[in-house]
């Protein structure tokens, strides 16, 4: 064998050995890392994780109110022939009533302007319902109003 090849092949030889080297000892670095990690994380207190209750509101219910309803919901006339009514917090309260959406438009538009409210928008969507704004110094009332089974279903919202 000529020197020239002798040489050739000694420095791919050297050049896989420290290419191996270079690789393995990463590979080995990173399993002793992984390691350690695994024996930290087992050795602390982790309680298991529990999902954080929703902030958002249970509007489902709003559409099947229960209970007794009341005459008046926070200074705010209830129709008086509403059959069931249910507060859900203090900014919202829905009751059902067998009438049209014309005698609740009429309804509430002339109580509400008797006790000093302001119609700011009125809205009809045919025969299925509608949605009344009314204002009061810095209070808003949205009133929705929608047919569902032959009843009316009212929901009032304050802000």
């Amino acid at each position: 064998m000529s020197t020239i090849y002798k040489y050739s092949l000694l420095t791919v030889l050297i050049a896989a050995t420290l290419a191996c080297g270079l690789i393995t000892t990463p590979i080995s670095n990173a399993k002793n890392l992984a390691s350690t990690a695994q024996a930290i994380a087992s050795s602390m207190p982790i309680e298991t994780l529990q999902a954080l209750p929703s902030s958002m509101p249970d509007v489902g219910g709003y559409a099947n109110p229960t209970g007794q309803p009341v005459s008046d919901w926070n200074g705010i006339p209830i129709m008086p022939a509403a059959s069931v009514g249910q507060e859900f917090n203090q900014n919202t309260y829905s009751f059902k009533v067998k009438d049209t959406l014309e005698n609740a438009q009429t309804f509430y538009n002339d109580n509400l302007k008797a006790l000093g409210w302001t119609s700011a928008f009125s809205a009809q969507g045919g025969t299925q319902g509608g949605v009344m704004l009314f204002t009061k110094e810095s209070l808003v009332l949205s009133i929705t109003v929608t047919e569902t089974d032959g009843e009316l279903l009212v929901l009032l919202i304050t802000q």
